[in-house]
């Protein structure tokens, strides 16, 4: 069985683009007829598929380990939420780093100076690793960072060195190390995510800098106002 992957991906754009995102791809939803537990027919309201959105490559029902693989980054993928802003969806053992290509293009037509972060993390942190997305004149491109078990092993070996003996509770609370260090493990990921960011993302804010106002050039909640910047 796959391990599964979450890939947590945040839009960063003007109004117009926010919209265009809500209602194409995080509130996209189709109605199913499946069966139910007692063998009944019944009608579920869920996201469709990655292969059905519309900026997507013609999807090929008869090779669907490859097109995924070739235009998601993951055998299989699916959206499990999504808000304005956001869309978090499970893939199978690599993040979907292809498909935030194809959607960063497609919302670049709205928005040509929309980001993308993309965070992720493998479901027994194998791996975690963080993303920037952007368009160059409409050209994806990206940026990413990635931290693996061992790194993050070793930096909780000099916080715990008993992290790895057989009887240490790690969501125990511990009162030599004032805390629980599962929890505390949870935030040097955290942490290590957010620095990584401030690093991905500097050169585009250097960029709002050279401008007035905004990164948009823009203080205005009108079409040009960027979410999460303009606040």
């Amino acid at each position: 069985m796959a391990n599964h992957v979450s890939n947590y991906i945040t839009v960063i754009g003007n109004e117009a683009v926010m919209d265009k995102f809500a209602d194409q791809v995080a509130n996209k939803t189709v109605e199913r007829e499946i069966t139910n537990w007692e063998d009944k027919p019944m009608t579920i309201q869920e996201h469709v598929g990655i292969d059905e959105l519309s900026f997507m490559p013609k999807y090929d029902e008869d090779d669907s380990y490859n097109w995924y693989c070739d235009n998601v980054g993951a055998k299989w993928a699916h959206i499990e939420d999504g808000a304005e802003d956001y869309v978090n969806i499970v893939s199978a053992w690599s993040p979907v780093s292809d498909f935030c290509q194809h959607l960063v293009g497609y919302l670049s037509q709205v928005d040509p100076n929309v980001i993308l972060r993309h965070q992720y993390e493998d479901e027994f942190r194998n791996f975690v690793g963080i993303q920037i997305h952007w368009a160059d004149e409409g050209t994806p491109d990206s940026d990413y960072e990635e931290i693996e078990d061992a790194e993050m092993g070793e930096a909780m070996l000099e916080m715990f060195p008993d992290w790895e003996e057989d009887d240490f509770d790690h969501w125990d609370y511990h009162e030599k190390y004032d805390c629980v260090p599962g929890e505390a493990f949870d935030d040097y990921v955290w942490n290590w995510m957010e620095e990584q960011w401030e690093d991905l993302y500097s050169p585009f804010k250097d960029r709002e800098e050279e401008k007035e106002g905004s990164f948009y050039g823009y203080n205005e909640k009108n079409d040009n106002y960027v979410h999460g910047l303009d606040d």
